[in-house]
């Protein structure tokens, strides 16, 4: 006699999503330098004058699920999603457009990029991992691909292009103001402005484009660092946060009050990869 609160169905068919089965691809790695990332395979290239490289992980999942980080690609590795994907068969990818600050050129260059790993057969959508400065660059590349996306971490993600060149006396410490404003400069140049303002307010700003990431639905999990000199949260992620939520998507955020902008990640990134596979198509 079957026992009482048991549900025999759903115990018979326990743990099978982790024996997913297939005919594991050929994939032609581009490239001739191949080194080490962590124990896997690292397959680096240059396309388009860029610097890349794909993470090859063991036995390669069907479809070819990708993560994809934006910038920052060899820091804290260990703390994020990256190694935890690898191991479930994700490759892990990055594609080196930090010159252009992710304004048009750089959007065009991620398009070769993306239609590069299309060719390779790898699955439409990618996992976006954004630190820092990448929080920026995978918020410019969903904004205008959001059927490309299908979650994003985001971690002390810059969110307002005007977030170097609003520093000054009162919100930077001496020694590093004139960085940060040269910096700033750089971005401007970049985007073709002259003025803070100018940044703040521009069409691209994320702080002002994001209609289409909140369109699709498209998940999103960020750090929140609540120390943070370098990529303010009140006037980034917080502003990001409130707006989206107001034009209908709500993002989830772990909060570490007493951090400052590194380490970033988490000690067991395990979360982290969690909420990608929660989403990502057919895991």
């Amino acid at each position: 006699m079957a026992e009482k609160g048991l549900d025999y169905k759903s115990l018979a068919e326990a743990g099978t999503e982790k024996y997913r089965t297939g005919k594991r691809p050929v994939i032609e790695y581009p490239g001739t330098e191949v080194v080490d990332f962590y124990g896997f395979k690292r397959h680096n290239f240059v396309l388009d004058g860029c610097e890349g490289f794909i993470v090859e992980p063991r036995t390669p999942a069907p479809e070819l699920p990708w993560s994809w980080c934006l910038q920052w690609a060899d820091s804290f590795v260990p703390r994020t999603p990256a190694l935890k994907l690898l191991e479930r068969g994700f490759h892990h990818v990055h594609f080196n457009v930090f010159p252009t600050y992710m304004n048009e050129e750089g959007v065009r260059k991620l398009e070769t990029f993306y239609a590069f790993l299309q060719s390779l057969h790898f699955h439409p959508k990618a996992a976006l991992i954004g630190l820092s400065y990448g929080g920026l660059f995978s918020l410019r590349w969903a904004q205008e691909h959001p059927e490309t996306v299908a979650a994003m971490y985001l971690d002390a993600p810059v969110c307002d292009l005007g977030f170097m060149a609003i520093r000054n006396e009162s919100n930077a410490k001496a020694d590093l103001l004139e960085v940060f404003r040269s910096e700033g400069r750089k971005i401007a140049a970049a985007y073709h402005v002259t003025t803070p303002e100018e940044l703040q307010n521009h069409k691209l700003c994320p702080l002002n484009n994001y209609d289409a990431i909140v369109q699709a639905q498209i998940p999103i999990l960020a750090i929140r660092s609540g120390q943070d000199q370098s990529v303010f949260p009140e006037t980034n992620i917080d502003l990001l946060a409130e707006r989206m939520k107001k034009a209908g998507l709500e993002m989830e955020i772990i909060r570490r009050d007493f951090y400052g902008h590194h380490p970033h990640g988490l000690d067991d990134p395990q979360v982290l990869a969690d909420f990608i596979l929660e989403h990502y198509p057919a895991f």
